[in-house]
């Protein structure tokens, strides 16, 4: 019996120290994010052709809009404690970081 206690309490000691784990991910992960969306703002700005900047500029505040949404489900993730939310914000700042690095 007490060797099945220490079992458990051993899962469920690593499987919190996941979770935090995966909650410092999120904000590097968000600010890479934010640091491409403004390189990809001044590169952006240098765009000669309206058709391409018109382009570029949407592909900029899609991936504003997930970078701020990832923000949003981590802070949720934290409240709720909740590994799923963490991996959402993870692939939407991901996402949003591919999506800026497009634009040249």
């Amino acid at each position: 019996m007490k060797k099945s206690v220490a079992v458990l309490s051993a899962i469920v000691g690593v499987g919190l120290m996941a979770t935090q784990a995966f909650a410092f991910t999120c904000p590097k992960l968000i600010k890479a994010a934010d640091e491409s969306i403004t390189k990809a703002e001044a590169a952006a700005a240098k765009i000669a052709d309206d058709r391409e900047k018109s382009r570029a500029m949407v592909m900029i505040a899609l991936a504003k809009q997930w970078s701020k949404e990832a923000g949003a489900d981590h802070k949720e993730a934290v409240d709720k404690k909740s590994a799923d939310l963490h991996y959402r914000a993870e692939a939407k700042s991901k996402a949003a970081k591919a999506l800026a690095d497009m634009v040249k």
